[in-house]
């Protein structure tokens, strides 16, 4: 498993690398936009689907179809369970860094658009367990992810998003998300 993500992972990095070498003259890099994320997440195994929220970047353009951006963005989701007549109580939360690319198929008012890239995930977990026991634990784990989704200009200054996104990382994550992003006229 895990040399199938290290593959994706250096796969995309060689893309990424392809794409320094596209015509200068056709990219727009540089801090564009900058907005609020709001969604819902579905991570893996026994933790139930909750909120999420953040934050996200427009890092411009490498080509006018290619789209660079970066986010972070919080979650946490506990069970409980039971055994043996005792009650236990897992929590996970999840503090991700990503940036990545997004190709939008075809330009106007409203543009879908698919792409992926690269998260850093810092996991904390704390549990409790009966007769007064308690235990945490943090780490971090580098994993990637899809997304695809649609984006409509409201005005000159702001534009909106919703989207889905599907990260690997352990715990993996589904994510329905909407993004809104003020452009800072650079």
């Amino acid at each position: 498993m895990k040399t199938h993500r290290v593959f994706w992972v250096l796969a995309l990095c060689a893309m990424m690398l392809g794409l320094t070498g596209t015509d200068a003259a056709a990219s727009d890099i540089g801090f564009k936009g900058i907005g609020g994320r709001i969604g819902y997440v579905d991570p893996e195994s026994d933790f139930g689907g909750t909120f999420t929220l953040g934050a996200v970047a427009d890092l411009g353009t490498w080509i006018p179809q290619l789209h660079w951006d970066a986010s972070l963005a919080y979650w946490s989701s506990s069970y409980d369970f039971g055994w043996a007549g005792d009650s236990y109580d897992v929590t996970l939360s999840d503090f991700a860094l990503r940036s990545g690319l997004k190709y939008h198929f075809i330009e106007g008012e409203w543009e879908p658009y698919a792409g992926g890239g690269l998260g850093l995930h810092f996991y904390s977990w704390d549990a409790d367990w009966p007769h007064g026991y308690s235990g945490e634990d943090s780490d971090s784990e580098v994993g990637f992810y899809i997304v695809g989704g649609v984006e409509h200009q409201l005005n000159d200054t702001w534009k909106v998003s919703g989207e889905v996104q599907l990260d690997w990382a352990d715990p993996d994550q589904t994510a329905i998300q909407i993004n809104a992003i003020y452009s800072l006229g650079r």
